[in-house]
């Protein structure tokens, strides 16, 4: 399947924008909000600031992960719209491994690179070959996969953070990636898989947007086991500089004022 148009990657960006926030709204607008004492001061003002708060905090399961999904069909990938689960009762030996590339990777032992730590764990799981796991079980709340795509016999997974983590979110990634390994072997030993955490775009423009993440995103490594903005949507997509195109549907969404009567309806109706 040849990769999509750029006018097809505009235009389902731009409907996939649209019918996100549109549905967001829709699912708010008869929340009735708690109160807060601001209410008596600035009553409008007050709402604003938690209807877009909660629009910010739910971007990764409300916009990016239907975008992405919608993306990589037209690139001709499998979307698997199914948890990864884990082993019910974790073996020991993957359990002693996964703990040893943790700790590995967290005492900066130059050993443990992305590619060590990913081969460790599959050599590991070779075991359940012969021995396979029958019980597994849905995974632990924060270590889910957002995005699951599949092409050419290897699985992706994929999960979108947001652009500004803080050092514990960053350790939290790595063992989310590691994870999401044994997860994926412990259930197929003999087939491919590649992981990454996703920041959906670079908040610094021009500037690398891992010199301005805290400790360079460490103990995350860079490209390997994290994206950053068009690693992820080209991949997705197949069109160079895709980020720049769901910019543009954003910029045309405004313009054009699509969504002008339900935000006003939601921010200032009674």
């Amino acid at each position: 399947m040849p990769a999509p148009t750029r006018e097809q990657v505009f235009q389902i960006s731009r409907e996939t924008v649209i019918n996100s926030i549109t549905n967001f709204i829709g699912n708010r607008i008869d929340v009735i909000p708690n109160f807060q004492i601001l209410d008596l001061i600035i009553p409008v003002e007050r709402k604003i600031r938690s209807i877009v708060g909660g629009m910010e905090t739910s971007l990764g399961t409300t916009l990016w992960e239907p975008l992405a999904k919608n993306l990589a069909s037209l690139n001709g990938f499998e979307v698997i719209n199914e948890n990864l689960p884990k082993p019910a009762n974790m073996p020991a030996n993957l359990q002693s491994t996964l703990q040893i590339v943790i700790e590995g990777r967290n005492s900066n032992n130059p050993v443990f690179t992305s590619e060590y730590c990913h081969n460790r764990i599959k050599e590991i799981c070779q075991t359940f070959v012969d021995n396979p796991i029958n019980d597994f079980v849905k995974a632990p709340r924060g270590f889910g996969v957002d995005i699951w795509l599949r092409k050419s016999e290897i699985n992706y997974f994929f999960d979108t953070k947001t652009v500004q983590p803080n050092v514990g979110a960053l350790s939290k990634c790595f063992e989310q990636v590691i994870n999401w390994y044994a997860f994926f072997y412990s259930q197929f030993p003999t087939q491919s898989a590649q992981s990454r955490i996703v920041f959906p775009y670079n908040p610094y423009g021009e500037i690398d947007f891992w010199s301005k993440t805290m400790g360079g995103g460490w103990p995350l490594e860079p490209t390997n086991e994290g994206w950053v903005e068009n690693e992820f949507w080209d991949f997705c997509s197949g069109v160079e500089n895709t980020y720049q195109i769901i910019h543009e549907s954003f910029i045309s969404i405004s313009e054009t004022g699509d969504l002008e009567e339900i935000i006003q309806e939601i921010f200032y109706g009674n």
